[in-house]
């Protein structure tokens, strides 16, 4: 692709980024659309980030993906929020329009599609979710709007985790501290366990947010780090013969829909998978 002047510029808001995908996504899809664009890594220092912010309007970059740390901070910054992402309560995606920061929330979409194509009755699943940060919050709603019987939060900061509480006010959603009697407890309940927290993320990839003797066969495992794709307690899950479903799934489909708002296109998914195995080294992802 030719750099020029005309080249729309697109990226991804967060710190650190060492080891993002969403690049190799999203210039696929550009490539394989023949768009004049790039998706570009902006890893911002947390003591400049509001400046960082206003450069990027500035530069007059057409949009950018929001990650850890920054999918609350954003929210005062944007000059519109979409009604998903007001409920939420986080941003992952940025649109630039008129100078105008429009805000908007493509996790709940793309954590909810891998479980729909499980073809799962989720109105009779109890769901625990591991952590309480933005990701987590894009899983409650989901889950909540999709009708889940019961939800679980399970975060070691019970006050973040009762913020989710006050914010739903749901009688299906519960909170508690994340301990061992408390993990043991809740996951006697569920059918569904997901974890929005980064333990076994690469470098710590021995780790897992699990013990291996917790894990049953009849539990669905849905683990949102995606690096490595096969996480210690994706693995392990596989090992008690539970149905698992890795972090990539759902990068992949918030980045398609994230490219969705930003440019109105139909997104190349097939070329942005691609892209993905190569980024993560994989010839199949599962």
């Amino acid at each position: 692709m030719k750099i020029n002047s005309k080249t729309k510029i697109y990226g991804l808001v967060g710190h650190p980024l060492e080891h993002t995908a969403s690049p190799a996504m999203h210039n696929a899809a550009f490539r394989a659309l023949g768009l004049n664009a790039v998706y570009l890594v902006f890893d911002i220092d947390p003591m400049v980030f509001e400046d960082a912010i206003k450069g990027l309007k500035a530069l007059k970059v057409c949009g950018f993906n929001v990650t850890i740390p920054y999918k609350e901070r954003i929210i005062p910054l944007l000059t519109h929020l979409d009604s998903s992402a007001a409920k939420v309560g986080a941003v992952n995606t940025v649109k630039l329009d008129d100078s105008l920061l429009k805000g908007y929330n493509t996790d709940v979409i793309g954590f909810l599609t891998p479980l729909l194509e499980l073809d799962l009755k989720l109105d009779e699943i109890t769901a625990l979710i591991l952590g309480a940060g933005g990701a987590a919050k894009a899983c409650v709603k989901a889950l909540l709007d999709a009708g889940c019987r019961e939800v679980f939060v399970l975060n070691r900061s019970l006050e973040r985790a009762l913020n989710l509480l006050k914010q739903h006010n749901n009688t299906k959603l519960n909170v508690g501290p994340l301990n061992e009697e408390s993990l043991k407890e809740a996951l006697s309940r569920a059918r569904l366990v997901v974890n929005t927290t980064p333990v076994g993320m690469y470098p710590n990839v021995d780790e897992s947010i699990i013990p291996k003797n917790l894990l049953r066969r009849d539990l669905i495992v849905y683990d949102l780090v995606y690096r490595p794709v096969e996480t210690r307690l994706i693995k392990e899950a596989k090992e008690a013969g539970a149905t698992t479903i890795s972090g990539y799934k759902m990068l992949l489909e918030q980045a398609a829909e994230s490219f969705r708002i930003w440019t109105g296109l139909e997104p190349p998914k097939d070329a942005m998978l691609k892209a993905l195995k190569l980024e993560l080294g994989v010839e199949d992802v599962g």
